[in-house]
């Protein structure tokens, strides 16, 4: 037989309240079924565990270590479970949002302030790709992600997650601020394709898909770099003469040029993916409409985007979106 917490506690109610009959109707047990776990664990451990007689159960000497031993545990659980329990409230009471690359947090956070939900201080999550932002959703780590992506078909595959486009922003090249291809007039993929390019390893899968929208145009990226998105991609872009797409709402460093490409309409596509069991989850639609209008307004004031993009608008909202 092993010893389990269920003995542990029969032993401490029966030296509690010094009596197997008070100890078993404490624990909801009949007394001859403490008496009998009783004797098993006395026989695990080799002796007499109590002396019974006229003034109820008393521990023996064997008795009182075990019980040192059995108290020091189950305080040690209970203070557990009370932690727990305080961690689950704040879970509750506490939204928690992530992101990876997205060019929205801000926005995001100024949005959040103004949701009537108590959403003030959020705990933020910051990840480096969206593969580990689907995963802490799926196990309940966080309620709210924002999550950037170029393609739509990319539906969260656990159907407790539900996601909203919120937003369209236009990709364009990021070139030195120098190259003579900034001042050409027009830019197209195949004017890029001597270039060097920038793009990322990792869980998303970034490399494949530069290598595909290249592949559409009849060429193959000469890949020299492999820099987060979040990474020095301006020193690498102005110091080693490199490009790479590059999202308009994201500003660049000093010496870097952004440019329209005439013959690619790719676009960054900015969704909020939430668990739908979140108590946050009711209030997600509304973020998703303040945020709309929050991108609204800030595409046409970057300086850095071209003039003929700044009209772009964001795409209609979609009603909460689940897997099947």
């Amino acid at each position: 037989m092993d010893l389990t917490i269920r003995h542990l506690r029969g032993l401490c109610a029966i030296a509690d309240h010094g009596s197997l009959n008070q100890a078993a109707l404490s624990l909801g047990l009949p007394q001859p079924a403490l008496s009998r776990q009783l004797r098993r664990v006395e026989q695990l451990m080799g002796g007499d565990l109590f002396v019974r007689g006229v003034h109820g159960a008393q521990p023996t000497p064997l008795g009182a270590v075990v019980l040192a031993h059995a108290e020091n545990i189950l305080g040690q659980l209970d203070d557990l479970g009370t932690q727990l329990r305080t961690h689950q409230v704040h879970r509750r009471e506490t939204l928690r949002i992530g992101w990876a690359t997205s060019t929205l947090y801000e926005p995001l956070l100024r949005c959040l302030r103004a949701l009537p939900c108590g959403a003030e201080r959020p705990r933020v999550v910051t990840v480096g790709s969206s593969r580990e932002l689907y995963e802490l959703l799926r196990i309940g780590e966080i309620d709210i992600a924002l999550d950037d992506r170029t393609a739509t078909d990319g539906c969260a595959a656990d159907r407790n997650v539900a996601e909203i486009a919120c937003a369209e922003t236009p990709m364009l090249a990021a070139l030195p601020a120098d190259h003579p291809l900034t001042t050409a007039p027009l830019l197209t993929m195949r004017r890029l394709a001597p270039e060097e390019w920038i793009s990322c390893s990792g869980p998303d899968g970034c490399v494949d898909w530069l290598r595909g929208i290249c592949s559409a145009f009849g060429f193959a990226p000469r890949i020299g770099h492999d820099i987060a998105v979040t990474g020095p991609r301006s020193a690498v872009i102005r110091d080693q003469r490199s490009v790479a797409l590059w999202q308009a709402m994201r500003a660049p460093g000093p010496g870097v040029a952004l440019r329209a490409i005439a013959d690619l309409d790719l676009h960054a596509h900015q969704y909020l993916v939430f668990r739908t069991s979140s108590p946050y989850a009711p209030h997600v639609p509304a973020l998703a409409q303040q945020l709309t209008r929050e991108h609204r307004a800030l595409l046409p004031r970057c300086s850095y985007l071209p003039a003929r993009l700044k009209g772009a608008a964001a795409p209609a909202l979609h009603r909460p979106r689940t897997s099947p």
